[in-house]
């Protein structure tokens, strides 16, 4: 097989496995620029570098992505191919509307339709509206989601896409399922599942039935839901396609659980629970066991009922955890971009800027030359003969005509250069700005979930009121517990958040350490009582104070203190105590518990940062109290020192210097005592 013919085989083979195999888009991808490569072809270079983006892109990794996107653009230039340029801006607003940033995407694909309508490529005009459908729809604009999907059907029917066609009617159909236009929603399907029949596309057959199933189950016609449920379910099998069997198992469920079938809807159900354990899709499983809680429920079987709720609450909690995750995952990974795009200007600046300063330098050494050329002429005319002075003069003028316009030239770019600083200050603005965005959506997302976690709490210690029967009044603990865990990691979120904030005044004032320790000792008692701890204080100095914000240093010895009775055993003790010298403060917190090992050190101040040991007791822990604890220390100009050995206990050293103002007080207090 030529070459060509090879490269247009890898390229195809890529495309098509994007979506369920992206490692293997990755791999014919390359493939295809290697062999590009060793052909010394200029030509083609594009497309496998933008394949090669889409695979990244379906794997999660947008920097890897980014960059790709940006070769393909910068190599589409290159070979003047205005469709992969388009291409590869489509791609690139997708990964942008991936990450959030819905008015970069917006522009982004409107450039692309513009090159693409210059270049008369329909395919990729159809591509592109598609994109901006999904885009309106996650703005809940499905007024004008379903315009672009019009557009997209309109031109995939011109270009006798039957593929394409199917996938933007169900997707049209969907659209009109969301605007609760049934009827046409219906009517689309059944286009779908005609076209889909007649190339035999037995995965879009099954899909086309169970959205009409789902239509129908919407309308509460529960028997013709069934109908096109288990057509689906007939066609998925033959198709082999494990994602959309779940899907319709689950559907079926719901439906026979409507109908009063719990046996059967029992069995879609517990189907879909096993096929989601192996695909670890928790969504398809907390319906599952939503479902399966109700039949149970109908069955007056309130134990199992109750179970299967709980486990259901874990999955809904996991899932949103999860969506908050992805959220935060987003915003870092739209910084990194932008970070990325920041550097790559700069390195594009002052490339500009370095061949500004060689193209300078060779002028002026050009000029030297000249001139030394010129004036050794005319020394040489002048003492062989006077007629040649005025062509050397006339020489003379020519060159320094020439050098002002290079001086010109370089005043010019020099112009340009300032320009392009100007533009990245703005970025970085920009970057700054996405930055306090971040901030205020953790806060917002952080105080939207306080309130029903503390309202779960309130419940829960109503209840405590009541009379329960003691395996009520366990589940009744389980539930204080994982609501006290929500709004611990909540308040440790809003604190983390809150802390980094270096603008917040400090409040100083004279705290006695002997005090503080002593408060806090009583504090954690209970804590530590319940696990057969002992906390022990040690206070070498009876004025043991200093000046220093309080609020700070209680949060900071909170954390310390509860972390080592959390990573304690039983029968262990917890050592708090202070020293001071004229020149600083020590607080130490002392424990018997697992210790650090090497690697943990690490990343041991680091967010959301697990390390290798565990509670002793099953307690919470959300990798955040450590990182809250050193940013608190420095923010109060003091040190924190680990003396660690796994296995061997850990102890934690805080060291605060003592100003000037703290000795002058010392000193009137040792004045007063004598």
């Amino acid at each position: 097989m030529p070459d060509l013919q090879r490269v247009d085989l890898y390229n195809q083979l890529g495309w098509e496995l994007r979506k369920n195999e992206p490692d293997s888009t990755i791999y014919y991808a390359q493939r295809s620029l290697d062999l590009l490569k060793r052909n010394d072809l200029k030509k083609g270079l594009a497309m496998p570098l933008n394949y090669i983006g889409v695979g990244y892109h379906y794997k999660g990794n947008n920097l890897k992505s980014y960059e790709y996107y940006n070769m393909a653009l910068e190599e589409a230039l290159l070979e003047n191919d205005s469709s992969q340029y388009a291409y590869a801006l489509n791609s690139l607003g997708r990964l942008y509307f991936n990450q959030g940033d819905f008015l970069k995407s917006y522009d982004t694909f409107y450039k692309a339709i513009a090159i693409f309508e210059a270049a008369n490529d329909l395919e990729g005009l159809g591509y592109c509206y598609k994109s901006l459908s999904e885009l309106y729809q996650t703005q809940n604009n499905f007024e004008k989601a379903l315009e672009m999907s019009k557009k997209s059907l309109e031109i995939r029917l011109k270009t006798n896409n039957i593929r394409g066609q199917i996938s933007i009617l169900i997707e049209i159909a969907g659209i009109y399922g969301k605007l609760a236009n049934f009827g046409k929603a219906f009517d689309h399907y059944l286009q779908a599942k005609v076209k889909a029949e007649s190339i035999d596309d037995k995965i879009n057959i099954a899909n086309t039935d169970l959205g009409i199933s789902q239509l129908y189950f919407s309308e509460k016609k529960y028997e013709e839901a069934l109908i096109f449920g288990v057509k689906a379910e007939k066609v998925a099998g033959r198709a082999n396609n494990q994602d959309l069997s779940s899907q319709i198992e689950l559907q079926l469920g719901k439906v026979y659980f409507e109908l009063a079938s719990y046996e059967k809807s029992t069995k879609y159900l517990n189907d879909v629970i096993i096929d989601a354990e192996k695909s670890k899709d928790l969504s398809l499983k907390r319906d599952a066991y939503y479902y399966l809680s109700e039949i149970a429920s109908k069955r007056n079987n309130i134990k199992q009922s109750f179970d299967y709720f709980l486990i259901y609450t874990d999955l809904n909690e996991a899932l949103d955890n999860a969506e908050v995750a992805r959220m935060i995952e987003r915003l870092e990974s739209r910084y990194e971009i932008e970070s990325k795009s920041r550097e790559n200007e700069i390195l594009k600046a002052q490339k500009a800027r370095d061949e500004a300063i060689i193209e300078r330098q060779q002028a002026q050494n050009i000029a030297l030359i000249v001139i030394i050329f010129v004036v050794s002429v005319l020394l040489v005319s002048i003492w062989i003969m006077s007629r040649k002075r005025r062509i050397a003069n006339l020489k003379l003028k020519e060159k320094n005509e020439e050098i002002a316009a290079q001086r010109e030239e370089i005043s010019r770019q020099n112009h340009h250069i300032n320009a392009q600083n100007e533009d990245l200050q703005k970025r970085n603005e920009d970057l700054a700005q996405l930055d306090k965005e971040k901030d205020i959506l953790m806060n917002i997302v952080a105080h939207d979930l306080k309130s029903p976690f503390n309202r779960i709490k309130g419940i829960a210690e109503l209840l405590n009121l009541s009379s329960l029967n003691d395996e009520q009044k366990n589940y009744n603990g389980l539930l204080q517990e994982i609501s006290q865990s929500g709004i611990n990691l909540i308040r440790d979120l809003l604190d983390v958040n809150s802390f980094e904030d270096d603008s917040r005044k400090q409040a100083i004032s004279k705290v006695d350490v002997e005090d503080l320790l002593l408060e806090k000792a009583k504090y954690f008692y209970a804590d530590a009582k319940s696990k057969n701890i002992e906390i022990i204080t040690e206070v070498k100095d009876a004025h043991a104070y200093f000046f220093t914000d309080e609020v700070y240093l209680s949060r900071i010895l909170d954390n310390l203190i509860s972390n080592a009775i959390k990573f304690s055993g039983p029968r262990s003790k917890v050592t708090v105590g202070t020293s001071k010298t004229d020149k600083q403060i020590s607080i130490f917190i002392k424990d018997e518990g697992q210790g650090f090992r090497d690697e943990d050190k690490k990343h041991l101040y680091k967010k959301f940062t697990k390390l290798s040991a565990q509670p002793t007791a099953g307690e919470n822990s959300n990798g955040l109290g450590l990182a809250i604890v050193k940013t608190l220390v420095e923010r109060l100009a003091g040190e924190i020192i680990l003396e660690t050995k796994a296995g061997k206990g850990s102890k934690f050293t805080l060291v605060f210097p003592i100003n000037k103002e703290q000795k002058k007080s010392d000193q009137l207090i040792s004045t007063e005592e004598n």
